[in-house]
Protein backbone atom coordinates (compact mmCIF):
# COMPACT_ATOMS: atom_id res chain seq x y z
CA UNK A 1 0.00 0.00 0.00
CA UNK A 2 1.38 3.67 -0.76
CA UNK A 3 2.32 5.95 1.50
CA UNK A 4 0.42 9.41 2.35
CA UNK A 5 1.91 12.29 0.64
CA UNK A 6 2.08 13.60 4.05
CA UNK A 7 4.16 10.34 5.38
CA UNK A 8 6.79 11.42 2.62
CA UNK A 9 9.56 13.90 4.14
CA UNK A 10 10.34 17.23 2.02
CA UNK A 11 14.11 17.42 1.73
CA UNK A 12 15.43 20.72 0.70
CA UNK A 13 18.72 21.94 -0.46
CA UNK A 14 19.77 25.27 0.11
CA UNK A 15 22.14 27.15 -2.39
CA UNK A 16 20.59 28.54 -5.28
CA UNK A 17 17.09 26.66 -4.29
CA UNK A 18 16.05 28.00 0.04
CA UNK A 19 18.10 31.35 -0.69
CA UNK A 20 18.79 33.16 -4.13
CA UNK A 21 22.65 32.64 -3.51
CA UNK A 22 25.75 30.17 -2.87
CA UNK A 23 27.03 29.95 0.86
CA UNK A 24 30.91 28.57 -0.28
CA UNK A 25 30.91 31.98 -2.56
CA UNK A 26 29.40 34.47 -0.47
CA UNK A 27 32.24 33.12 2.56
CA UNK A 28 34.72 33.93 -0.25
CA UNK A 29 33.71 37.29 -0.74
CA UNK A 30 33.23 37.62 3.23
CA UNK A 31 37.02 36.57 3.70
CA UNK A 32 38.23 38.98 1.06
CA UNK A 33 36.10 41.32 2.95
CA UNK A 34 36.70 40.79 6.82
CA UNK A 35 40.30 38.51 6.28
CA UNK A 36 41.91 39.97 2.83
CA UNK A 37 44.96 38.31 4.99
CA UNK A 38 43.96 34.97 5.07
CA UNK A 39 43.24 34.64 1.32
CA UNK A 40 46.84 33.20 1.22
CA UNK A 41 46.00 30.16 2.66
CA UNK A 42 43.27 29.54 0.35
CA UNK A 43 45.04 27.06 -2.07
CA UNK A 44 46.88 25.25 0.28
CA UNK A 45 42.82 24.77 1.57
CA UNK A 46 41.66 23.91 -1.51
CA UNK A 47 44.38 21.86 -2.11
CA UNK A 48 42.27 19.44 0.69
CA UNK A 49 39.60 19.20 -1.42
CA UNK A 50 35.69 21.49 -0.84
CA UNK A 51 35.26 19.37 2.36
CA UNK A 52 38.33 21.16 3.88
CA UNK A 53 37.62 24.36 2.57
CA UNK A 54 34.14 24.84 3.67
CA UNK A 55 35.52 23.65 7.10
CA UNK A 56 38.50 25.98 7.68
CA UNK A 57 36.12 29.36 6.00
CA UNK A 58 33.47 28.62 8.57
CA UNK A 59 35.97 28.46 11.59
CA UNK A 60 37.74 31.79 11.00
CA UNK A 61 34.49 33.91 9.01
CA UNK A 62 32.66 35.75 11.51
CA UNK A 63 28.59 35.34 11.10
CA UNK A 64 27.19 37.05 8.50
CA UNK A 65 25.97 40.64 9.04
CA UNK A 66 22.76 39.86 7.11
CA UNK A 67 21.58 36.03 5.75
CA UNK A 68 21.19 36.23 2.19
CA UNK A 69 17.28 36.46 0.38
CA UNK A 70 15.73 33.98 -0.17
CA UNK A 71 13.07 32.10 -2.70
CA UNK A 72 9.33 33.45 -1.15
CA UNK A 73 7.68 31.60 -3.36
CA UNK A 74 9.39 28.21 -2.41
CA UNK A 75 8.69 29.12 1.38
CA UNK A 76 5.01 29.64 1.04
CA UNK A 77 5.00 25.95 -0.49
CA UNK A 78 7.50 24.72 2.39
CA UNK A 79 4.92 26.66 5.03
CA UNK A 80 1.96 25.30 3.21
CA UNK A 81 3.25 20.92 3.18
CA UNK A 82 4.59 21.48 6.99
CA UNK A 83 1.49 22.83 7.86
CA UNK A 84 -0.46 19.64 6.24
CA UNK A 85 1.75 17.74 8.52
CA UNK A 86 4.96 16.69 6.30
CA UNK A 87 8.11 16.81 8.10
CA UNK A 88 10.48 19.29 6.20
CA UNK A 89 14.23 19.36 5.80
CA UNK A 90 16.93 21.08 5.18
CA UNK A 91 20.02 19.02 3.37
CA UNK A 92 22.67 20.76 1.70
CA UNK A 93 26.49 20.43 0.86
CA UNK A 94 27.32 23.66 2.76
CA UNK A 95 29.11 23.58 6.06
CA UNK A 96 26.73 22.62 9.30
CA UNK A 97 28.63 26.08 10.81
CA UNK A 98 27.65 28.27 7.78
CA UNK A 99 24.11 26.95 7.88
CA UNK A 100 23.25 27.98 11.21
CA UNK A 101 22.02 31.59 10.76
CA UNK A 102 20.34 30.72 7.63
CA UNK A 103 18.46 28.00 9.02
CA UNK A 104 16.71 30.19 10.82
CA UNK A 105 14.48 31.63 7.91
CA UNK A 106 12.39 28.49 8.40
CA UNK A 107 11.60 26.38 10.99
CA UNK A 108 13.04 22.69 9.03
CA UNK A 109 11.82 19.63 11.35
CA UNK A 110 15.50 18.95 10.91
CA UNK A 111 18.77 20.43 9.44
CA UNK A 112 21.87 18.02 7.81
CA UNK A 113 24.58 19.88 6.51
CA UNK A 114 28.38 19.01 5.35
CA UNK A 115 30.38 17.99 7.98
CA UNK A 116 34.49 18.46 8.69
CA UNK A 117 34.70 14.71 7.39
CA UNK A 118 31.87 14.83 4.92
CA UNK A 119 30.52 16.91 1.73
CA UNK A 120 26.91 16.51 1.28
CA UNK A 121 26.93 16.97 -2.26
CA UNK A 122 25.77 15.11 -5.34
CA UNK A 123 26.12 11.27 -5.07
CA UNK A 124 26.91 11.84 -1.07
CA UNK A 125 23.77 13.29 -0.39
CA UNK A 126 21.56 10.49 -2.33
CA UNK A 127 23.18 8.24 -0.40
CA UNK A 128 22.55 9.36 2.90
CA UNK A 129 18.79 10.44 1.98
CA UNK A 130 18.69 6.88 1.24
CA UNK A 131 19.78 5.34 3.69
CA UNK A 132 18.08 8.09 6.15
CA UNK A 133 14.31 7.47 4.14
CA UNK A 134 14.76 4.63 1.53
CA UNK A 135 15.01 4.44 -2.08
CA UNK A 136 12.26 6.68 -3.31
CA UNK A 137 10.96 7.82 0.36
CA UNK A 138 11.27 10.95 -0.04
CA UNK A 139 11.11 14.24 -1.94
CA UNK A 140 13.56 16.71 -2.98
CA UNK A 141 13.82 20.21 -3.82
CA UNK A 142 17.06 21.21 -6.16
CA UNK A 143 18.05 23.76 -8.78
CA UNK A 144 21.72 22.10 -9.85
CA UNK A 145 22.83 19.18 -11.91
CA UNK A 146 24.46 18.10 -8.85
CA UNK A 147 21.11 17.46 -7.94
CA UNK A 148 20.46 15.21 -10.10
CA UNK A 149 22.03 12.43 -8.52
CA UNK A 150 19.63 13.06 -5.93
CA UNK A 151 16.28 13.28 -7.92
CA UNK A 152 17.49 9.79 -9.58
CA UNK A 153 16.96 8.44 -6.07
CA UNK A 154 13.66 10.21 -5.08
CA UNK A 155 10.28 9.82 -5.53
CA UNK A 156 9.65 13.48 -7.07
CA UNK A 157 11.49 16.08 -8.21
CA UNK A 158 10.74 19.69 -7.22
CA UNK A 159 12.79 21.78 -9.37
CA UNK A 160 13.80 25.86 -8.79
CA UNK A 161 15.94 26.78 -12.12
CA UNK A 162 15.67 30.20 -14.54
CA UNK A 163 15.27 28.58 -17.71
CA UNK A 164 11.95 27.01 -18.91
CA UNK A 165 13.71 24.89 -21.55
CA UNK A 166 15.77 23.29 -18.77
CA UNK A 167 12.70 23.00 -16.62
CA UNK A 168 11.69 21.13 -19.23
CA UNK A 169 14.24 18.80 -19.88
CA UNK A 170 14.08 17.75 -16.32
CA UNK A 171 10.27 16.89 -16.34
CA UNK A 172 11.23 14.50 -19.64
CA UNK A 173 13.88 12.64 -17.09
CA UNK A 174 12.31 13.01 -13.80
CA UNK A 175 8.70 12.90 -11.97
CA UNK A 176 8.85 16.41 -11.61
CA UNK A 177 6.18 17.09 -8.85
CA UNK A 178 6.19 21.21 -9.64
CA UNK A 179 9.04 23.90 -10.46
CA UNK A 180 9.44 27.34 -9.43
CA UNK A 181 11.23 29.72 -12.56
CA UNK A 182 13.04 32.51 -10.79
CA UNK A 183 13.11 35.80 -12.79
CA UNK A 184 16.31 36.24 -14.71
CA UNK A 185 17.54 39.15 -15.47
CA UNK A 186 17.40 41.65 -18.08
CA UNK A 187 19.49 44.14 -19.47
CA UNK A 188 18.13 46.80 -17.52
CA UNK A 189 19.27 44.93 -14.30
CA UNK A 190 22.76 45.04 -15.75
CA UNK A 191 22.95 48.85 -16.79
CA UNK A 192 21.93 49.58 -13.70
CA UNK A 193 24.69 46.87 -11.72
CA UNK A 194 27.48 48.73 -14.37
CA UNK A 195 25.95 52.50 -13.05
CA UNK A 196 26.47 53.22 -17.14
CA UNK A 197 24.62 56.62 -15.58
CA UNK A 198 27.51 57.47 -13.45
CA UNK A 199 29.76 57.44 -16.31
CA UNK A 200 28.77 61.05 -16.30
CA UNK A 201 31.35 61.66 -13.72
CA UNK A 202 34.39 60.56 -16.35
CA UNK A 203 33.43 63.74 -17.97
CA UNK A 204 35.59 65.34 -15.33
CA UNK A 205 38.26 63.73 -17.82
CA UNK A 206 37.26 66.87 -20.36
CA UNK A 207 38.32 69.36 -17.30
CA UNK A 208 42.30 69.78 -18.15
CA UNK A 209 41.03 70.18 -21.90
CA UNK A 210 38.12 72.99 -21.35
CA UNK A 211 40.36 75.03 -18.87
CA UNK A 212 43.46 74.82 -20.94
CA UNK A 213 41.70 75.69 -24.09
CA UNK A 214 43.31 72.24 -25.92
CA UNK A 215 40.12 71.37 -27.75
CA UNK A 216 40.78 72.45 -31.38
CA UNK A 217 42.44 68.99 -32.91
CA UNK A 218 40.66 66.16 -34.07
CA UNK A 219 43.27 63.74 -32.04
CA UNK A 220 42.09 65.57 -28.86
CA UNK A 221 38.63 64.95 -29.46
CA UNK A 222 39.29 61.14 -29.72
CA UNK A 223 41.69 61.08 -27.81
CA UNK A 224 39.35 62.12 -24.68
CA UNK A 225 36.31 60.07 -25.77
CA UNK A 226 38.56 56.94 -25.95
CA UNK A 227 39.96 57.33 -22.66
CA UNK A 228 36.50 58.46 -21.36
CA UNK A 229 35.52 54.77 -23.05
CA UNK A 230 38.36 53.24 -20.78
CA UNK A 231 37.89 55.27 -17.84
CA UNK A 232 33.97 54.24 -17.54
CA UNK A 233 34.53 50.83 -17.82
CA UNK A 234 37.19 50.54 -15.87
CA UNK A 235 34.58 51.82 -13.34
CA UNK A 236 32.24 49.69 -14.02
CA UNK A 237 34.01 46.86 -13.19
CA UNK A 238 35.10 48.36 -10.04
CA UNK A 239 31.38 49.19 -8.89
CA UNK A 240 30.37 45.30 -9.67
CA UNK A 241 33.70 44.52 -7.54
CA UNK A 242 32.31 46.76 -4.86
CA UNK A 243 29.09 45.54 -4.66
CA UNK A 244 30.42 41.64 -4.24
CA UNK A 245 32.36 42.96 -1.17
CA UNK A 246 29.65 45.20 0.20
CA UNK A 247 26.83 42.22 -0.43
CA UNK A 248 25.99 41.66 3.51
CA UNK A 249 25.87 45.14 4.46
CA UNK A 250 23.81 46.19 1.01
CA UNK A 251 21.19 43.83 2.16
CA UNK A 252 20.22 45.78 5.04
CA UNK A 253 20.14 48.97 3.05
CA UNK A 254 16.64 50.26 1.90
CA UNK A 255 18.02 50.80 -1.57
CA UNK A 256 21.09 48.67 -1.94
CA UNK A 257 19.58 45.68 -1.31
CA UNK A 258 18.07 45.99 -4.82
CA UNK A 259 21.79 45.52 -6.01
CA UNK A 260 22.24 42.75 -8.94
CA UNK A 261 24.25 40.67 -6.38
CA UNK A 262 22.92 41.99 -2.81
CA UNK A 263 19.34 40.72 -4.12
CA UNK A 264 20.25 37.57 -5.97
CA UNK A 265 18.94 38.42 -9.22
CA UNK A 266 22.37 36.43 -10.69
CA UNK A 267 24.84 34.39 -9.69
CA UNK A 268 28.38 35.61 -7.98
CA UNK A 269 30.55 33.97 -10.43
CA UNK A 270 28.39 36.13 -13.17
CA UNK A 271 29.36 38.98 -11.74
CA UNK A 272 33.04 38.25 -11.03
CA UNK A 273 33.25 37.23 -14.75
CA UNK A 274 31.54 40.58 -15.85
CA UNK A 275 34.09 43.06 -13.42
CA UNK A 276 37.39 40.97 -14.34
CA UNK A 277 35.73 41.69 -18.57
CA UNK A 278 35.10 45.24 -18.07
CA UNK A 279 38.28 45.95 -16.06
CA UNK A 280 40.41 44.13 -18.88
CA UNK A 281 38.92 46.04 -21.58
CA UNK A 282 39.62 49.68 -19.62
CA UNK A 283 42.86 48.49 -18.89
CA UNK A 284 43.78 47.10 -22.19
CA UNK A 285 42.24 50.39 -23.82
CA UNK A 286 43.84 53.00 -21.30
CA UNK A 287 47.17 51.58 -22.25
CA UNK A 288 46.94 51.73 -25.66
CA UNK A 289 45.92 54.99 -25.39
CA UNK A 290 48.97 56.09 -23.50
CA UNK A 291 51.16 53.82 -21.35
CA UNK A 292 50.77 56.66 -18.14
CA UNK A 293 47.17 56.52 -18.50
CA UNK A 294 46.90 53.33 -18.40
CA UNK A 295 49.15 53.24 -14.84
CA UNK A 296 46.67 55.75 -13.68
CA UNK A 297 43.98 53.58 -14.25
CA UNK A 298 45.75 50.72 -12.79
CA UNK A 299 46.13 53.03 -9.33
CA UNK A 300 42.34 53.71 -9.77
CA UNK A 301 41.58 50.29 -9.38
CA UNK A 302 43.91 49.27 -6.42
CA UNK A 303 42.68 52.97 -4.59
CA UNK A 304 39.08 51.18 -5.19
CA UNK A 305 39.93 48.06 -4.25
CA UNK A 306 41.63 49.68 -0.83
CA UNK A 307 38.74 51.53 -0.44
CA UNK A 308 36.06 48.92 -1.04
CA UNK A 309 38.42 46.65 1.30
CA UNK A 310 39.11 49.26 4.17
CA UNK A 311 39.03 52.73 3.63
CA UNK A 312 35.36 52.92 3.63
CA UNK A 313 35.47 51.92 7.13
CA UNK A 314 37.30 54.90 8.85
CA UNK A 315 35.51 57.88 9.14
CA UNK A 316 36.86 60.53 7.14
CA UNK A 317 39.29 58.95 5.22
CA UNK A 318 36.54 57.43 3.15
CA UNK A 319 35.89 60.55 2.21
CA UNK A 320 39.36 62.03 1.29
CA UNK A 321 39.98 58.63 -0.85
CA UNK A 322 36.51 58.91 -2.67
CA UNK A 323 37.69 63.08 -3.22
CA UNK A 324 40.95 61.46 -4.53
CA UNK A 325 39.02 59.17 -6.93
CA UNK A 326 36.95 62.06 -8.43
CA UNK A 327 40.15 64.02 -8.15
CA UNK A 328 42.09 60.90 -10.40
CA UNK A 329 39.69 61.74 -13.61
CA UNK A 330 41.01 64.91 -13.75
CA UNK A 331 44.87 63.80 -13.51
CA UNK A 332 43.85 61.36 -16.20
CA UNK A 333 42.40 64.37 -18.55
CA UNK A 334 45.73 66.16 -17.41
CA UNK A 335 47.97 62.85 -19.06
CA UNK A 336 46.12 62.92 -22.39
CA UNK A 337 46.03 66.10 -23.23
CA UNK A 338 48.43 69.52 -23.49
CA UNK A 339 47.24 71.36 -20.44
CA UNK A 340 49.92 72.20 -18.38
CA UNK A 341 49.48 71.06 -14.10
CA UNK A 342 47.84 73.96 -12.66
CA UNK A 343 48.40 74.15 -8.88
CA UNK A 344 44.81 76.04 -8.99
CA UNK A 345 43.14 73.22 -10.68
CA UNK A 346 44.42 70.11 -7.89
CA UNK A 347 43.40 72.96 -5.03
CA UNK A 348 39.97 73.76 -6.46
CA UNK A 349 39.24 70.32 -7.53
CA UNK A 350 40.54 68.54 -4.74
CA UNK A 351 38.25 70.98 -2.18
CA UNK A 352 35.27 70.88 -4.40
CA UNK A 353 35.58 67.07 -4.66
CA UNK A 354 35.92 66.39 -0.84
CA UNK A 355 32.29 68.57 -0.27
CA UNK A 356 31.09 66.75 -2.56
CA UNK A 357 32.09 63.54 -1.47
CA UNK A 358 31.13 64.63 2.50
CA UNK A 359 27.85 65.65 0.48
CA UNK A 360 27.30 61.82 -0.35
CA UNK A 361 28.16 59.94 2.94
CA UNK A 362 25.82 62.67 4.43
CA UNK A 363 22.97 61.43 2.18
CA UNK A 364 23.79 57.84 3.21
CA UNK A 365 24.21 58.41 7.08
CA UNK A 366 20.73 60.62 7.53
CA UNK A 367 18.90 58.11 5.45
CA UNK A 368 19.76 55.33 7.93
CA UNK A 369 19.59 57.41 10.77
CA UNK A 370 16.06 58.62 9.64
CA UNK A 371 15.27 54.74 9.22
CA UNK A 372 16.20 54.48 12.96
CA UNK A 373 19.98 52.97 13.10
CA UNK A 374 22.83 54.35 15.37
CA UNK A 375 25.50 53.91 12.60
CA UNK A 376 25.85 52.24 8.78
CA UNK A 377 26.57 49.05 8.40
CA UNK A 378 29.94 48.53 7.17
CA UNK A 379 31.02 52.07 7.73
CA UNK A 380 32.56 54.07 10.26
CA UNK A 381 30.42 56.68 11.18
CA UNK A 382 27.58 57.16 13.67
CA UNK A 383 24.36 59.08 13.87
CA UNK A 384 25.81 62.10 16.00
CA UNK A 385 28.71 62.40 13.57
CA UNK A 386 26.14 64.02 11.02
CA UNK A 387 26.87 67.36 12.30
CA UNK A 388 30.75 66.95 11.43
CA UNK A 389 30.57 65.43 8.24
CA UNK A 390 27.92 68.80 7.40
CA UNK A 391 30.26 71.02 8.46
CA UNK A 392 33.72 69.64 6.27
CA UNK A 393 31.31 69.62 3.21
CA UNK A 394 30.42 73.25 3.56
CA UNK A 395 34.00 74.16 4.87
CA UNK A 396 35.64 72.39 1.70
CA UNK A 397 33.25 73.54 -0.44
CA UNK A 398 33.47 77.55 0.38
CA UNK A 399 37.31 77.36 0.63
CA UNK A 400 37.47 75.18 -3.48
CA UNK A 401 35.32 78.99 -4.04
CA UNK A 402 37.87 80.78 -2.22
CA UNK A 403 40.54 78.82 -4.51
CA UNK A 404 38.70 79.78 -7.61
CA UNK A 405 38.51 83.43 -6.38
CA UNK A 406 42.32 83.82 -6.15
CA UNK A 407 42.71 81.92 -9.38
CA UNK A 408 40.67 84.42 -11.43
CA UNK A 409 42.78 87.32 -9.95
CA UNK A 410 46.23 85.69 -11.25
CA UNK A 411 48.58 86.13 -14.21
CA UNK A 412 47.21 82.49 -15.55
CA UNK A 413 43.81 84.20 -16.01
CA UNK A 414 45.34 87.43 -17.56
CA UNK A 415 46.96 85.01 -19.92
CA UNK A 416 44.25 83.48 -21.34
CA UNK A 417 41.46 85.68 -21.57
CA UNK A 418 40.97 88.99 -23.06
CA UNK A 419 39.11 90.62 -20.13
CA UNK A 420 39.74 88.43 -17.24
CA UNK A 421 37.15 90.78 -14.91
CA UNK A 422 34.38 88.55 -16.20
CA UNK A 423 35.66 85.60 -15.10
CA UNK A 424 34.67 86.53 -11.57
CA UNK A 425 31.01 85.77 -12.54
CA UNK A 426 32.25 82.15 -12.26
CA UNK A 427 33.02 83.04 -9.18
CA UNK A 428 29.81 83.91 -7.98
CA UNK A 429 28.19 81.02 -9.89
CA UNK A 430 30.21 78.15 -7.76
CA UNK A 431 29.60 79.52 -4.42
CA UNK A 432 26.04 79.66 -5.66
CA UNK A 433 25.75 76.04 -6.71
CA UNK A 434 28.01 74.46 -4.01
CA UNK A 435 25.26 76.49 -1.19
CA UNK A 436 22.60 75.58 -3.18
CA UNK A 437 23.82 71.51 -3.17
CA UNK A 438 24.10 71.83 0.47
CA UNK A 439 20.94 73.16 1.22
CA UNK A 440 19.45 70.62 -1.01
CA UNK A 441 21.28 67.40 0.70
CA UNK A 442 20.15 68.87 4.25
CA UNK A 443 16.15 68.63 3.07
CA UNK A 444 16.86 64.92 2.33
CA UNK A 445 16.47 66.08 -1.59
CA UNK A 446 20.36 64.58 -2.56
CA UNK A 447 21.23 61.75 -5.04
CA UNK A 448 23.29 59.10 -3.58
CA UNK A 449 26.14 60.34 -5.70
CA UNK A 450 26.45 64.48 -5.68
CA UNK A 451 27.75 63.93 -8.98
CA UNK A 452 25.08 62.30 -10.89
CA UNK A 453 22.30 64.78 -9.69
CA UNK A 454 24.58 67.43 -10.91
CA UNK A 455 24.17 66.29 -13.72
CA UNK A 456 20.35 65.87 -14.06
CA UNK A 457 20.08 68.93 -12.23
CA UNK A 458 18.31 71.63 -13.77
CA UNK A 459 19.01 74.19 -11.48
CA UNK A 460 23.12 73.32 -12.27
CA UNK A 461 22.52 73.38 -16.03
CA UNK A 462 20.77 77.13 -15.99
CA UNK A 463 24.02 78.11 -13.13
CA UNK A 464 26.25 76.21 -15.67
CA UNK A 465 25.35 78.38 -18.96
CA UNK A 466 25.53 81.54 -16.81
CA UNK A 467 29.10 80.33 -15.94
CA UNK A 468 29.50 79.80 -19.95
CA UNK A 469 28.34 82.84 -20.91
CA UNK A 470 30.79 84.48 -18.56
CA UNK A 471 33.48 82.73 -19.85
CA UNK A 472 32.22 83.86 -23.44
CA UNK A 473 32.48 87.37 -22.31
CA UNK A 474 35.73 87.32 -20.82
CA UNK A 475 37.07 86.21 -23.89
CA UNK A 476 38.88 83.76 -24.12
CA UNK A 477 42.50 84.03 -26.10
CA UNK A 478 42.85 81.40 -29.13
CA UNK A 479 45.69 78.56 -27.97
CA UNK A 480 48.85 79.12 -29.67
Amino acid sequence: MSRAATDIPLCVDLDGTLIKSDLLHESLLRLLRHRPWMALRLPLWMAGGKTRLKSRLAAVLPEAATPPPQREDLMDFLKSEQDSGRAVYLVTASHQAAVEQVSGVFPFDEVIASTDTLNLKGENKANLLVERFGEKGFDYAGDSRADEAVWRRARKAIVVHRSARRIRQLEETFEVDRSFQPVGTTWRDWVKALRVHQWAKNLLIAVPFLVGHHYHAGWQIAGLLTAFLSMSLCASGTYLWNDLLDLEYDRAHPRKRNRLAASGKTSIPRVVIASVAMVAAGLGTGFMLSPAFGLLLMGYIVATLSYSLHFKKVAIADIFLLAMLYLSRVIGGILISEAVVSFWLFNFTFLLFVSLAAAKRFVELKTVTDAGAGSIQGRGYRADDLSVVSQLGVASGVASCIVLGLYSNSEQVTSLYQRPEWFWGICVVAFYWITRIWFITHRGEMHDDPVVFALKDPGTWVLGLIGIACVLLAAPLPAS
